[in-house]
């Protein structure tokens, strides 16, 4: 993550996180569809740890990481239940966080923060702990163009869209199948539609 989009998760963290934590996140609804019960998850990109939270609070095994210090701060404010669940680290993941072998991953929010030519590596780190027919749930943007300064959002947040298909078309080759698409998730913001992905490794 470059340092203008880390400065603005550093400001979000301090002025708009609690206002996201008392709306529900819009993929928690296919928590149960895309992971079994008691299913060992991990959150990349966990931010106010507020899907994280929910994950446990269904009763996944669920552990997160979190590259912003401020965002992390705030994730154990809002739940300090997650003191243990919850350590720094971004895509390309380094290592096996919490000793890997994942039967699930959740990347809400994330993938456009990652450019294109470092979305294959991203994905390989993914593979790399999740357990056979491991699953992926992802929530892509696509937000529209005049709202977007070259790769940047009006944020000034590093932002690239990433279709469904583009993704699909990395994780086939390291053995993934798409087992869902639902492109008619509710925009989260004006402007901005959200596709929910779910794969499976075979």
């Amino acid at each position: 993550m470059d340092q203008a989009t880390t400065d603005f998760y550093r400001h979000y963290a301090e002025h708009g996180a609690i206002q996201a934590e008392a709306t529900q996140s819009a993929i928690s609804t296919y928590f149960e569809q895309a992971f079994k019960a008691g299913a060992k998850v991990l959150d990349v990109g966990a931010g106010s740890g507020r899907d994280l939270a929910v994950l446990c609070k269904r009763g996944f095994d669920a552990y997160g990481i979190e590259p912003n210090d401020s965002m992390r701060t705030i994730a154990l404010q809002n739940h300090p239940q997650l003191a243990a669940r919850l350590q720094p680290g971004s895509l390309p993941l380094s290592g096996a966080p919490f000793g890997g072998q994942f039967d699930g991953v959740l990347c809400s929010a994330v993938m456009m923060h990652v450019p294109r030519e470092q979305v294959p590596n991203a994905c390989k780190s993914i593979r790399s702990v999740l357990k056979p027919n491991g699953r992926v749930l992802v929530s892509l943007p696509s937000m529209r163009a005049d709202l977007l300064d070259g790769d940047r959002d009006q944020d000034g947040r590093f932002f690239q869209n990433h279709s469904p298909a583009f993704l699909a078309s990395v994780l086939k080759p390291l053995g993934f199948s798409q087992i869902s698409l639902d492109q008619q998730a509710v925009s989260l913001h004006a402007g901005t539609m959200w596709s929910i992905c779910l794969f499976e490794l075979g």
